[in-house]
C-alpha cells in the first residue's frame, strides 16, 4: 500500500486531492484520497477475499430502509396502513446509525413510547440481519475498525483526516486503532489562509441576493480571469435554479441555444439531481407506471407522455402526437385506459391519415409485452421485463442521445442491474409495486454528469465545501433561520442521550458548535470572504445570523448582473419604436369569422379577445376533469329541458299533468338527456354516478317547473334549441336559441337557460352589450318578440331574469316603463321600440369594430375576462408593469 492515505470528509474533496497537479513535476503518483465510506468498503472486500474474516454483507442505504420497513410493518400489524411506514423507516435507519456512530444505547424504564418501540424494532432488525448474513453500514464499519485493531490489513505509514469539521466517536475509534498499529495519524485542520478580509452584504430578498452573488462573480472574473471562486449556500437546493439561470445568462450568453445545453460551463454545482427527475428517466418510469393497460389512469398522465420525448417516434410524430393529445382531452374521460387511447386513434384514422402510427404501434407493443408478465415476480426478473417493455415502447426515442442523456441511460441501466439485489428483501412483487420500488431507487440515486477538469467557479453546500480553498469566497444565506441550522433530534432516541453524546442535530447547542466550526473554516478558506443575508422573504422580515455579527457591513450590494438581454436592451434603446397594435387587418372579402354571438360578446368585453380567439383561431386546450365539469352539467340540463318540452308542448299540457304523470315525464326526459349525452361523447357513465346525476337533474327540473307553472299567460313551446342566423355588418352570426314560447296573441318569448348563479342583464342598456345573444334575436331576427329572459335553472332561487314589453308576461320580469324596472332608464328608453332600436344600433357598432379590425386590449373590468381562452396573449402583467412605470 502507498505511504500515505488521505481520508476525506466528502467525495468532492477526495476527487480534488486526486486531481491536484504537483508543481514542477512531469511524473507523479496520484494521491490515494478516499472518503471514509470508500475506504471501509475496500477493507471489507479485502477481508472477504483474503479470508481475514467472514464479514456480513453490508446493506446499502436503500436496502437498509427496506428492511426497517418490513420490521416496522410487522410490528404494527393491522395498524400499519395508518402510518407513514417509509418515513418511520428512514427515522429508524438514522437512529441506528446514530446509535452505532455515537455509541448511544437506550435502556431503562424512563423511556418515551417511541424509544421503547425502537428498542423492539432494533432487536428484530438485528435478528433478521443475523439470519440473512446482513449488517447495516455503520455496523460494518465498526467491525472493520475491530479488525484493524486486531492487527489485520496492510496499512499505510500515515493517514491524514482531511476536511472534517468535527470528529465522531467512530472516527476517533478509527484513529485510535490506526495509532495502535503504528500508523502516523494527522487530524489537525489546515487552513489555506491564516486571516481573510471579510465583509457582510445585506440584500433586499433572496432574488436580490442571487443577483448580488452573480454580479460579484462577474467582477471577480474581470479582475482575475484565472481566479478560483467559491459560492457556498446552506440551502443550496432552494437557490440552485435561480443561481444556475443567472450564472448562465451572465457568463455564457452565447449558450442560450438548445443545442448548447450540455456545453461545459465555467461553474459547477455540487448538488446533483435525482436520477428520477431527469427527463429521459422520468419518461421511462412514466411508461412503466402505465402497467399492463388494464387499470384506469388519469388522462393527464397520458397527455404528458404523448407530449414528452424519449420514446418511439417522439421527433418524427411530434405534431401528430400533439393533435392526438387534443383529441384525447376532448373525447375521453378523466380516467381512461391505454386500449381506449388506441381505439380513439383508430377512429380518427378512419377519417384522416393516422396521426402517429409509430407511436400507437409502440404503445400497443408495450401493452402486449406488459400484459404477458406474471402477476408476481421477484425484482431481478422484473428487471428484464422492464427492459423488454421499454424496448417495445421505443425508449429512449428516435434521435441520437446527447452525452448527458447517454450517461443518464447508463446510470438507469445500473439501477436495473442492481434491482435483483432486493430479491431477498422484497420477495415477489406485482407489476405496479415493482415499478414503485424502482422509482424509489431512481429518486435515491443522485446523478451528476461527468465533467472534465475543475471549473473555476464551485457552487457548494456547507458540507461539500469542506477542505477546499479559493481565491475568493461568497457565503450566502446567512440568516438566523438557516445558520446555525435548527436542531433536528431523532424522535426514536432519548433526547437527553443525544445531547449528552453531542450527536449531530441533537440540540441547539450542538448545532451552534457545529456552525461555529464551519464558519471558522469558511472564514479561512480564501483571502477574501463575503457573507450575505436576505432582509425579507415576501412579507416576512428576516434577520442576519448571529455568527456574522461584528463583521463590517458593506456599503451596498454589488451592481446589476450584466446579461446579454440587458446589453442588447441598452444598446438598442434609441432604436426602439413604439407601435400601436390596437388595429388588426380588417375582415377581408369572403373571410369567415367564427364564434357566432360569442365573437360580439368578446368584442364588447375586450376587442383583442375577439381577434385572437375568433379570427386567429386561438383557443385553450380542454382540461379533463373527474366526473362532469360545470359545462357538461349545463349541457345535460339543456338536453333534459329540451326533451321535456318536446314532449309537453304547452302550458296547458303541463297543467294537465298529474303528480305521477309529471314525474314520469321528467324521468323520461332525464333518461333521454343522459342517453344523448353518452352517445355524443362516446362515453358510458358509471352506473352509480349516472343514477346520482339522474336524481340531480330530476330534482332540478321539478323545481324549475314550479316556476313555469306560475306564469300568468298561457303559451305554446314552438321551438327548442332552434338554430338562427343573421348577418351584421357583413359578418354572419349563427346561434342556437334554447327555447321560443308563443303567447296566445302571437307574440314570442325568447328564453336562454342559465345554470350559473351569476347573470348580468344590466349590460343590455349600456353601449357595449356583453350578453348579446338574446338582444340579437329580438332586434335582428324576429320582430314579434315580447320578452327576452334568462331562465335561472337553479335549486336555490330559480327565477326568470330579463326584460319584457309589458309587465305580467313572466313572473318577476318587469316591463319597460314600469316603476320597478331598473335596467333601462325611462327617460332614454320610454318604450319597447326604443330598447330594440338601442340593441340594433349597438350590435351593429360592435360588429363594425370586428369588421374594421379593432383589436386593442381595452376592457372595463378585468373580472369580465374570467372565461377568456386567450388570456396569455393579452399580456396583462406586462401592461400592468408598463403602466406602473409610467405612473412612477
Amino acid at each position: 500500500m502507498s505511504d500515505s492515505l488521505y481520508l476525506c470528509a466528502t467525495t468532492r474533496l477526495a476527487q480534488t486531492l486526486r486531481g491536484e497537479l504537483p508543481a514542477e513535476q512531469a511524473v507523479w503518483r496520484t494521491r490515494q484520497a478516499l472518503t471514509l465510506g470508500q475506504w471501509f468498503a475496500t477493507l471489507a472486500d479485502e477481508a472477504l477475499l483474503s479470508g481475514i474474516a467472514d464479514l456480513p454483507v453490508g446493506l446499502d442505504a436503500f436496502s437498509e430502509r427496506l428492511l426497517w420497513e418490513k420490521v416496522i410493518a410487522a410490528a404494527l400489524t393491522e395498524a400499519a396502513p395508518l402510518f407513514d411506514i417509509q418515513g418511520m423507516a428512514a427515522s429508524a435507519a438514522e437512529a441506528q446509525a446514530l446509535a452505532r456512530v455515537w455509541k448511544i444505547k437506550a435502556d431503562g424504564s424512563e423511556l418515551s413510547d417511541e424509544a421503547k418501540l425502537f428498542i423492539g424494532w432494533q432487536a428484530e432488525f438485528a435478528k433478521r440481519c443475523r439470519s440473512n448474513g446482513w449488517i447495516d453500514p455503520a455496523g460494518l464499519q465498526r467491525q472493520v475498525i475491530e479488525l484493524i485493531a486486531a492487527g489485520h490489513f496492510a496499512l499505510p505509514e500515515s493517514v491524514a483526516f482531511v476536511g472534517f469539521d468535527r470528529y465522531t466517536p467512530l472516527e476517533r475509534d478509527l484513529m485510535a486503532a490506526l495509532t495502535g498499529r503504528g500508523v502516523s495519524v494527522q487530524n489537525q485542520p489546515k487552513f489555506p489562509v491564516d486571516r481573510s478580509n471579510q465583509k457582510v452584504v445585506a440584500c433586499a430578498n433572496g432574488d436580490a441576493e442571487c443577483t448580488a452573488v452573480v454580479a460579484w462573480v462577474q467582477a471577480q472574473r474581470t479582475a482575475n480571469p484565472a481566479g478560483r471562486l467559491g459560492i457556498v449556500a446552506p440551502d443550496l437546493a432552494g437557490v440552485r435554479d435561480r443561481l444556475e439561470f443567472l450564472l448562465d445568462d451572465a457568463l455564457h450568453p452565447g449558450l442560450i441555444r438548445p443545442d448548447a445545453a450540455e456545453v461545459p460551463r465555467a461553474f459547477n454545482f455540487s448538488l446533483g439531481r435525482a436520477l428520477a427527475d431527469l427527463p429521459l428517466i422520468r419518461v421511462a418510469l412514466d411508461l412503466l407506471a402505465l402497467g399492463s393497460g388494464r387499470a384506469k389512469i388519469e388522462q393527464s398522465r397520458l397527455s404528458a407522455l404523448l407530449l414528452a420525448g424519449g420514446w418511439s417516434a417522439a421527433e418524427g410524430e411530434a405534431d401528430g402526437r400533439a393533435r392526438l393529445d387534443a383529441a384525447l382531452r376532448r373525447d375521453l374521460p378523466y380516467f381512461t385506459t391505454l386500449p381506449a387511447v388506441l381505439r380513439l386513434a383508430g377512429r380518427l384514422a378512419e377519417k384522416e391519415p393516422p396521426l402517429c402510427p409509430q407511436t400507437m404501434a409502440a404503445l400497443d407493443a408495450f401493452v402486449t409485452k406488459a400484459s404477458t408478465a406474471s402477476r408476481k415476480l421477484p425484482p431481478g426478473q422484473w428487471s428484464g421485463i422492464f427492459r423488454d417493455c421499454l424496448k417495445a415502447a421505443g425508449w429512449p426515442g428516435d434521435r441520437p442521445l446527447s452525452s448527458h442523456e447517454f450517461q443518464a441511460r447508463r446510470a438507469f441501466g445500473e439501477v436495473l442491474d442492481g434491482f435483483g439485489r432486493l430479491d431477498g428483501l422484497l420477495g415477489p412483487l406485482a407489476f405496479a409495486e415493482a415499478v414503485r420500488r424502482l422509482a424509489q431507487l431512481c429518486r435515491q440515486r443522485l446523478f451528476q454528469p461527468e465533467t472534465r477538469g475543475r471549473p473555476a467557479i464551485q457552487v457548494l453546500g456547507v458540507l461539500e465545501s469542506a477542505g477546499l480553498d479559493f481565491d475568493a469566497l461568497w457565503v450566502m444565506g446567512m440568516n438566523d433561520d438557516l445558520w446555525p441550522p435548527p436542531p433536528r433530534p431523532n424522535p426514536l432516541l432519548p433526547a437527553e442521550l443525544l445531547r449528552a453524546a453531542g450527536a449531530a442535530h441533537a440540540s441547539a447547542e450542538v448545532e451552534l458548535d457545529f456552525a461555529q466550526r464551519v464558519h471558522a473554516r469558511l472564514a479561512r478558506s480564501a483571502p477574501e470572504v463575503t457573507f450575505s443575508f436576505a432582509q425579507a422573504d415576501g412579507n416576512r422580515v428576516l434577520r442576519p445570523s448571529p455568527l456574522i455579527a461584528g463583521i463590517p457591513l458593506a456599503a451596498n450590494a454589488s451592481g446589476q448582473v450584466v446579461t446579454l438581454a440587458r446589453q442588447m436592451a441598452g444598446e438598442s434603446a434609441s432604436a426602439l419604436e413604439l407601435i400601436v397594435d390596437a388595429m388588426a387587418p380588417p375582415v377581408g372579402e369572403g373571410e369567415k369569422v367564427s364564434g357566432g354571438s360569442w365573437v360580439l360578446r368578446a368584442q364588447a368585453i375586450c376587442p383583442a379577445w375577439a381577434y385572437f380567439q375568433y379570427r386567429l383561431g386561438g383557443e385553450a386546450m380542454d382540461e379533463p376533469v373527474e366526473g362532469l365539469d360545470p359545462a357538461a352539467r349545463g349541457t345535460l340540463v339543456h338536453e333534459a329541458l329540451e326533451a321535456f318540452w318536446t314532449a309537453i308542448r304547452s302550458s296547458e299540457a303541463l297543467a294537465a299533468l298529474g303528480e305521477m304523470s309529471r314525474q314520469q315525464a321528467i324521468a323520461e326526459a332525464v333518461a333521454k338527456a343522459l342517453q344523448t349525452f353518452e352517445l355524443d361523447r362516446r362515453i358510458t357513465l358509471p352506473a352509480r354516478f349516472r343514477e346520482l346525476e339522474a336524481a340531480r337533474l330530476a330534482k332540478l327540473i321539478e323545481v324549475w317547473l314550479q316556476v313555469e307553472a306560475k306564469r300568468g299567460l298561457s303559451f305554446d313551446v314552438i321551438a327548442c334549441e332552434a338554430p338562427a342566423e343573421v348577418e351584421i355588418e357583413g359578418i354572419k352570426v349563427k346561434m342556437i336559441v334554447d327555447r321560443i314560447d308563443q303567447l296566445a296573441d302571437g307574440r314570442q318569448v325568447i328564453i336562454d337557460y342559465k345554470t350559473g348563479a351569476s347573470i348580468d342583464t344590466k349590460n343590455w342598456a349600456e353601449q357595449r352589450i356583453t350578453e348579446p345573444q338574446l338582444p340579437i334575436y329580438a332586434a335582428l331576427v324576429n320582430e314579434d318578440v315580447a320578452a327576452v329572459v334568462f331562465a335561472k335553472v337553479l335549486l336555490d332561487k330559480p327565477a326568470f331574469a330579463g326584460v319584457a314589453d309589458e309587465k305580467d308576461i313572466l313572473p318577476g320580469v318587469q316591463g319597460i316603463g314600469d316603476d320597478k324596472q331598473k335596467i333601462f332608464d325611462p327617460a332614454e328608453f320610454p318604450d319597447w321600440v326604443a330598447v330594440i332600436t338601442h340593441w340594433r344600433e349597438r350590435l351593429h357598432a360592435v360588429a363594425k369594430e370586428v369588421k374594421q379590425g379593432q383589436a386593442g386590449v381595452v376592457f372595463a373590468d378585468e373580472k369580465a375576462l374570467q372565461y377568456c381562452e386567450v388570456l396569455p396573449l393579452l399580456r396583462l402583467p406586462e401592461r400592468r408593469r408598463l403602466l406602473a412605470e409610467r405612473l412612477a
